[in-house]
């Protein structure tokens, strides 16, 4: 299995991330419960899947990569409180070792991107949210609310020429 699939002690895959073409199947629940809207309809959708003992699967996450120039916009990121308490104390536990969900679909979407892009940029009002996009490699921007996570090195005048656009463009 992938490092995107987290393991109970005795060996029971129960969690995973992956990427689908079309998540609002998936997702549109947790989404509207979050946004008050239908998911999006955009091609790079990363979800997060908890397997309970019965073999159920339940959504745990989300987030929406758009293609904007050469970088990713990351939107709809969400988690749904209601699978983590789901979870049994020791999967909750690999989950919050991992970093979170959130984390885990970051990580995950990263690895499948990088080769892809220049970098990523995002919205993040949230406090908790926030700590764990700067732990993911986000730093924050000049607003608010913005944040980018370079990596791959590029001129200051094309950061801040990218920044600006960015910004321009309003919720992502």
């Amino acid at each position: 299995m992938s490092d995107s699939t987290l393991h109970t002690a005795d060996g029971r895959a129960f969690f995973t991330v992956t990427e689908l073409g079309e998540a609002r199947f998936f997702v549109n629940d947790l989404f509207k419960r979050k946004f008050a809207s239908d998911a999006p309809e955009i091609p790079r959708n990363f979800v997060a899947f908890y397997k309970d003992t019965g073999g159920a699967l339940h959504v745990a996450g989300f987030s929406h990569m758009l293609r904007w120039r050469n970088c990713y916009l990351s939107g709809g990121s969400c988690s749904d409180g209601n699978t983590l308490r789901r979870m049994s104390e020791e999967e909750r536990g690999l989950v919050q070792q991992a970093g979170g969900v959130w984390a885990l679909v970051l990580r995950y979407a990263f690895n499948r991107l990088d080769g892809e892009c220049d970098a990523y940029f995002g919205h993040c009002g949230d406090r908790r949210a926030r700590e764990v996009a700067m732990a993911s490699g986000f730093e924050p921007l000049h607003t608010p609310v913005h944040i980018a996570r370079w990596h791959k090195p590029l001129a200051p005048e094309v950061k801040a020429e990218l920044v600006d656009a960015v910004i321009g463009i309003g919720l992502f």
